[in-house]
């Protein structure tokens, strides 16, 4: 939820910087227009709005650093892009891929596009907009500030002092519902809620309703 437009038009004035944008929490969440924003390398994982297993990741890249990669010596093989494209060409990857997942994100694309994808972003403004109201209602504040605040997953700050670790203990057990009670420095100080992937407003409200409970 950067301000990719402004950042892009400031690199605009430096064509040797290249633009690598993580998207990995907002791919099919947000809308991203890759090439109208000139992003050279764009990366995601399965595991987040596209509501697979993990252990599988996705990257698209421009010409223009097809062109970048070309020139770069000793680029190794594991992310070398060229030898993605090559091999791509002959319906190939590099290395063994992991066919359970291109199959699961075949069926996920069917239902994505069955959705469409306006319709998908909307699903998840308007379920993020439940758990923001949530956070509003029930006197706790946001991590993040605002204007940079993901629309797929929403990191809570433990303002109201609650003991967070025995909070998703108690969800988990009662309702079978399981929340991140925040990780490294962060754990326990704050909380996230997802909305994004196969979430309906339904279900936000059901995980809402159950944290209500919990409280």
């Amino acid at each position: 939820m950067n301000p990719l437009g402004e950042t892009c038009s400031i690199l605009a004035k430096y064509p040797d910087v290249a633009l690598i944008l993580d998207t990995v929490s907002s791919f099919s969440g947000v809308k991203i227009e890759m090439d109208a924003l000139r992003i050279d390398v764009m990366l995601t994982g399965a595991q987040k709005a596209l509501a697979l297993p993990p252990g599988f990741s996705l990257f698209s890249v421009s010409q223009r650093a097809f062109a970048r990669a070309a020139k770069v010596p000793n680029r190794g093989f594991y992310f070398d892009f060229l030898e993605f494209r090559k091999e791509q060409a002959e319906w190939l990857t590099p290395s063994t891929p992991s066919i359970a997942h291109i199959h699961a994100l075949q069926s996920k694309l069917d239902e994505i596009f069955e959705e469409g994808l306006e319709a998908r972003f909307e699903r998840h403004a308007r379920t993020n907009a439940l758990v923001h109201e949530w956070v509003r209602r029930t006197g706790f504040e946001f991590f993040a500030e605002q204007g940079f605040r993901s629309k797929t997953l929403t990191c809570v700050k433990n303002n109201k002092g609650i003991d967070v670790l025995e909070f998703a203990r108690k969800l988990r057990e009662k309702h079978h519902l399981v929340i991140d009670p925040g990780y490294g420095k962060i754990r326990g100080q704050t909380f996230r809620l997802s909305n994004m992937g196969d979430e309906t407003e339904e279900t936000v409200s059901h995980l809402l309703a159950c944290l209500d409970d919990v409280l």
